[in-house]
Formats: C-alpha cells, sequence, structure tokens
C-alpha cells in the first residue's frame, strides 16, 4: 500500500513540534559529495509559481552528486497545519531546522547548504542563524528584510474591499493566502542585513536579470567576514508567472549546481542513507494521509486521505478525485484542494489530491505540462487513480475540478463508466475542438473577464463611466467577449430553424452521463466568466436540464474564479459538502 522508493525522489514526512512536513528527498547520483542541499520554498503564491523550477533544482543537484530535501512548511503545501494557526514565522524557521536534521539523519551528510528564492531565502537565513551557521548559503532574489515583504503584500491586498472572514484585528488576505496579524508582525522581525554573526561561511546570492544592482546584503555580509559571491542569472521573472506559464531556466540552475560544486570538498558522504519508512501521519479527527504512487510504472503521484476507520461504510467506500487546476500542482490553487480534501475525509471519505502526469510530481510526456492544459487523454490518468483506488477497496467515484479541472473531470466521466458523480467548478471548457475558430468558445475563454450579469450590474453604478471616460476599461476586449455569447447563441437559433442537428454537444454529453446514473453538481461563481459558457450549454442556472434529478447547477455569491478567500473555500466546501449528503447514504 504504502510507496516504493522510485527513481531518485522518494517521498518522505518528518515531525516539526508537535506537527509533521511532507517533502520530497532527491538521492545524489554518483559521485556523492558529502554536502546535503535543503531548499527553502518562498511564501504564498510565490511558492505555487516556483514549484517547477523547485524540482528541476532538486534533480540538477542530485544529478551533481549532493543529496538534496525540498518540502513544505508546517501549515504549507501537503505538510499539516495552516496559515491561519499561531507562530507561522517561528514554525517556519523550525520546519527548516527540522529539515536539515532529517536530511542530516537519512543521507549522512556532515556538511550543509540552504537554498532560498525571496521569502524562501529571508527563512533560510533565519534557519541558519538559529543552527549557529551552515556551510553555505544560496539566495536567490532575497527579501532583505520581511517588512518589505509585507508592504508587497499589503500592495497586493490593497483591492480587496473585505477583510477575511472569521478575521481578527490586522489579518490580512493577499493572492490568496492569509497572513494574520500575529504572521505580519513576526515578518517585520526578519532583517538579513543587520545581522551580528555570520549565518554561513560562504554565500552565493543569485541577482535578478530584470532588476539591476546588488542591494546592500552582499556588502554587509562581506563587512561581516563572509565570502560573497553574486551571479546575474535569466529565470525569476519567467519563474514568478502563473504555474501553466511557468518556464525553468536550465542552464541558471546548472550556474547555481556549478557554483556549489566548486566550493565543496571532494569526499562521499559520512554514512550511508538511512532506510526511508513512511508512516502514515494523522490529522486532527482522525484523519490519515500517505502518498500513493500508482499509473503506468507508478508514475502519478498522489497524496490520500482516509477518514477514521470507524466511520460510514458508504462513505468510506466512496473515493473524490482532485484533479489539477491549470499546471497548479496537487494542492490546488491558494490550497483550496487541500482544504477541501480534509474537510471531506472528516465527514467520512476517502479524497485523493493527485498530479496528472506531466504536472507537479507526475512525470511524463502525455499530460498538461507544456502549452494546452485542456490536452486531450488525461482521462487516462483519471481511470488509472480509479484502478488503484478500487484496489483499496473503494466503489463509488467522484471526480471534482476547478476550471481546466472540470474539463478533465467531465471528459473522464464521459470515458469511464465507473464514475459516479461530478462537481465541475468555474468551468471555462467542458469540450476541445482542434482547429476550432479563434472567435469561438475555446479561444475566447482563455482571456479573463467577467460574466455578462456582472457587467450588466456595473451599468448602474455611476463611477463605471467615470473609469470609462478614464480609459480604464478594456471596452474592446469586453465587447469581443459578449460578442462571442452572442455569435454562438445565433448560431444555434439558425441551426434550429435549419432543422440541423447540433452534434454530440455538451449538453447532450451531460444527459448522457446523467441518464447512466451519475450525478452533476455544476458550481459557479456569479461574476465568474465561465458563467456564461456555462449557462449557454445548460441554460440559465441550469434550466436546459430541469427535471433531471441527476444535475444540479448552484449560483454562489461573493467567489473569484479559484475561491481564493478564506470565505469563497467555506462557501464551496459547505456547498458540495451539503450535496453529497444528499446523495451518498452515511
Amino acid at each position: 500500500m504504502f510507496p516504493e522508493q522510485v527513481d531518485a525522489a522518494t517521498p518522505i514526512v518528518f515531525d516539526v513540534a508537535g506537527s509533521w512536513c511532507f517533502g520530497w528527498l532527491h538521492r545524489a547520483v554518483e559521485p556523492v559529495r558529502r554536502v546535503g542541499v535543503v531548499l527553502c520554498r518562498p511564501l504564498g503564491y510565490e511558492a505555487l509559481c516556483s514549484y517547477q523550477t523547485y524540482g528541476a533544482l532538486a534533480e540538477t543537484l542530485a544529478s551533481s552528486g549532493f543529496d538534496v530535501l525540498r518540502f513544505d512548511y508546517q501549515g504549507t503545501g501537503d505538510s499539516a497545519g495552516s496559515d491561519a494557526d499561531p507562530d507561522r514565522v517561528a514554525a517556519w524557521v523550525t520546519s527548516i531546522v527540522a529539515a536539515t536534521q532529517e536530511l542530516r539523519r537519512i543521507a549522512g551528510v556532515d556538511a550543509l547548504t540552504l537554498f532560498g528564492v525571496r521569502m524562501g531565502a529571508t527563512l533560510a537565513v533565519a534557519a541558519a542563524r538559529e543552527l549557529g551557521a551552515v556551510d553555505n548559503l544560496i539566495l536567490w532574489a532575497p527579501c532583505t528584510t520581511g517588512r518589505a515583504f509585507v508592504r508587497e503584500l499589503r500592495a497586493a491586498s490593497a483591492g480587496s474591499a473585505q477583510p477575511p472572514a472569521g478575521s481578527q484585528a490586522g489579518d490580512m488576505e493577499a493572492l490568496g493566502f492569509l497572513y494574520t496579524a500575529q504572521t505580519l508582525h513576526d515578518l517585520h522581525a526578519l532583517d538579513c542585513v543587520r545581522i551580528d554573526t555570520p549565518p554561513a561561511p560562504r554565500a552565493l546570492v543569485v541577482l535578478r536579470d530584470d532588476m539591476p544592482g546588488e542591494g546592500p546584503l552582499p556588502a554587509a555580509w562581506r563587512e561581516k567576514g563572509v565570502e560573497v559571491d553574486t551571479l546575474t542569472l535569466p529565470g525569476y521573472a519567467r519563474m514568478m508567472v502563473e504555474p501553466h506559464k511557468g518556464v525553468v531556466e536550465q542552464d541558471s540552475l546548472d550556474a547555481i549546481a556549478q557554483w556549489l560544486l566548486a566550493v565543496s570538498p571532494p569526499g562521499a558522504r559520512a554514512l550511508p542513507l538511512a532506510p526511508i519508512e513512511f508512516t502514515p501521519r494523522t490529522l486532527p479527527g482522525g484523519i490519515r494521509e500517505m502518498p500513493l504512487r500508482f499509473g503506468p510504472a507508478e508514475s502519478l503521484f498522489g497524496v490520500l486521505a482516509e477518514p477514521p476507520a470507524d466511520g460510514p461504510s458508504a462513505r468510506r467506500k466512496t473515493a473524490i478525485l482532485f484533479l489539477n487546476v491549470g499546471h497548479n500542482y496537487r494542492i490546488g490553487p491558494n490550497r483550496l484542494y487541500v482544504h477541501m480534501a480534509r474537510a471531506l475525509a472528516a465527514c467520512g471519505y476517502r479524497t485523493l489530491r493527485f498530479d496528472l502526469s506531466g504536472i507537479g510530481d507526475s512525470p511524463g510526456t502525455s499530460g498538461l505540462r507544456q502549452g494546452n492544459y485542456y490536452a486531450k487523454g488525461s482521462d487516462v490518468d483519471v481511470s488509472a487513480a480509479v484502478d488503484r483506488l478500487e484496489a483499496e477497496g473503494c466503489t463509488r467515484f467522484w471526480l471534482m475540478g476547478v476550471c481546466s479541472g472540470s474539463f478533465v473531470a467531465f471528459q473522464a466521466a464521459l470515458a469511464d463508466p465507473r464514475v459516479n458523480g461530478q462537481v465541475l467548478m468555474n468551468s471555462r471548457l467542458l469540450e476541445w475542438q482542434d482547429g476550432a475558430d479563434e472567435n469561438m468558445w475555446q479561444a475566447s475563454m482563455q482571456r479573463n473577464y467577467k460574466s455578462t450579469a456582472f457587467y450588466r450590474r456595473e451599468l448602474m453604478r455611476p463611477q463605471v463611466y467615470r473609469r470609462l471616460l478614464r480609459g480604464e476599461v478594456d471596452v474592446n476586449g469586453i465587447a469581443r467577449r459578449v460578442g462571442t455569447l452572442i455569435e454562438a447563441r445565433l448560431k444555434r437559433a439558425v441551426g434550429r430553424l435549419l432543422q440541423r442537428e447540433p452534434g454530440d454537444s455538451v449538453l447532450s454529453q451531460a444527459r448522457r452521463i446523467a441518464a447512466r446514473g451519475a450525478d452533476t453538481l455544476v458550481v459557479v461563481a456569479a461574476d465568474d466568466d465561465g458563467r456564461d459558457y456555462i449557462e449557454y450549454h445548460f441554460g440559465q442556472r441550469g434550466s436546459r436540464m430541469a427535471g433531471e434529478p441527476n444535475f444540479r447547477m448552484i449560483v454562489v455569491e461573493g467567489c473569484d474564479h479559484t475561491f481564493s478567500s478564506r470565505a469563497g473555500q467555506q462557501v464551496l466546501i459547505d456547498t458540495v459538502r451539503q450535496h453529497l449528503e444528499q446523495k451518498i447514504a452515511p
């Protein structure tokens, strides 16, 4: 049931101050060096953007002879906890310290290097000071102070009109992540420049090629006796974009590995690798989580959450699969899938959040890593996940996905009769037509706007006209989007007059899924642009599927496309949970 060690990377979990962190060990390739490397991730949205680069860097360093550990801080990623927990900054630093201890224990290395991008670099410096120095620090575009990072967060959250739901005074949501007042206060105390003692004898500061200048850190550290090298390398700007647009600059990663090779003494690790025994870890409420490998050559990876053993049998035999949103890895945008998977596991269901081929930690060429994330063929990966869970005793299977994840869910439900239900959230496309007209849906829906319901409401607000006069509204883009909708409706009306068959439409496909007894719940944010697409096919609030007991459409207020706010996520979780309770007996 538990994963075998595959290739150079092995999932691991290690204890941190009464909690636990999830990570990956990348074994060194011969000739092995005595230096181990811990990769410290940036925070929030930047951690999602840089995930692919961190994985590629781990592979690059391992192939250069270094044992590497990349991991999620406590309360982030696949690790236990949440960003609402107290003492976040201390927990993140403690997570790095625990990661270094775990790498020493497993790999037997006697020298350590910490690597970090942005706030990952800042936290690495704080951890090095707590450890009493490490051998090397590699800092890529470090935030020299936590205060500067907080200023950026405040700027990013400036457009938010409402405080986070259930928040305390001073809490802030920025780019889909919560920073409590305590977290913001503690971030202010981080300073990489004003230090009493050197955090490491050697450091490499990787400068941004899109922002000239060294900044104050290298000079300040040289005065403290640190041997500081600087390199200006490309890649930062292309890394810190939405995951589906991200590009890994392999030459830059090779340059980092070459620097570390140059300063690392020859000689193998002091001790052989210790055996890794992965024990399922427990979350509040008795939920157990464990990694799962499956599919061809066990190339697909996911995290399975199991409810307490004494839970309702019908729910325990029901598996809920979460499908990637674009190129966001399995935690989902803003960690949405982690929150949903654990909430539903607490209700008694088994949940699997996993990476489709070519995304996150599921390598492969048949998936979606490059180019179009509506590519055909991902239903095969979903069927492989169903096979694996079927072997675990599951008899019912539900698929869930936001945006492009709903496309995969819909196509998999069509292809695999074992699928009993699907939850389609803020869908922009449910089918893909090769060579389709550029003016039609699939081209139009790649340009993000709002629903026509939103624009109709906005026309009633006087301040909108002032923005129009100042040229602050993309009138042409909105007109093109509305034109696409009008054109599609006109073509359908003409087709009906001429009694032309519409072919295998999304509507007929949904009816076919419903006819075999499989359930469909469509959840659409009221202002989301996908609402136009969904209501074109299914009618206003699902009216074209009226009378179909296996179809339901719900429009939710106050949510954005990826349900990024805490309030939006809670609305979604409650909506899905209540629907499942009606459909699946305890």
